[in-house]
């Protein structure tokens, strides 16, 4: 009887070892299998980048559940939610009187001109919107190479610096929003 519950609990040691949860496997920088797939995990949805050679999941963005109310005019909203953009978009910064809205992202010139500090730095680069809040103190040019982008339409001066490189490119859309509406 000894042996059977070691070797019991071994076996079930090994499961978890081999096959590990679903949300381990869906974590930023993890490995995963094709770009544009996207996974959510613990109210995060994230998205598979390629960065440098590999594809990895990107840092994820916060989603809204669904609401579960049977009207019908919920129903035929929510399927087209998800073909809105292939870029993710977070909604942790979306402001609460506009959250009944969900046919609008939100992401226009004025939010990025009102996101123009170190402590919430947003930029427009080729039609999306970036939060480099959490990289300004990364960034192995200095802090002041991206805080001059903080509310602005940083594509001029990130294209200079960055045309045609893979990594910046790969890191930059690791903190994508969302595109720009016009």
């Amino acid at each position: 009887m000894k042996i059977y519950a070691i070797a019991t609990g071994a076996t079930v040691a090994l499961a978890l070892v081999v096959a590990p949860s679903a949300s381990a496997a869906a974590k930023e920088g993890a490995a995963c299998k094709k770009a544009g797939q996207s996974s959510t995990v613990s109210g995060r949805k994230f998205t598979c980048v390629k960065k440098g050679s590999k594809l990895v999941w990107n840092k994820g963005v916060v989603v809204k559940s669904a609401p579960t109310a049977s009207a019908t005019a919920a129903a035929s909203a929510a399927p087209a939610a998800p073909a809105m953009s292939a870029t993710p978009m977070a909604s942790k910064s979306a402001e609460p009187s506009k959250s009944a809205a969900p046919a609008s992202t939100g992401y226009t010139m004025e939010r990025v001109k009102a996101n123009g500090t170190s402590s919430s730095c947003w930029t427009v680069i080729n039609g999306y919107v970036y939060d480099l809040t959490k990289w300004i103190g990364s960034h192995p040019g200095g802090s002041g190479a991206i805080t001059s982008l903080c509310g602005t339409d940083g594509t001029s001066e990130f294209l200079a610096m960055h045309r045609g490189q893979g990594k910046p490119e790969a890191r930059l859309s690791g903190y994508a929003l969302g595109k720009l509406e016009k």
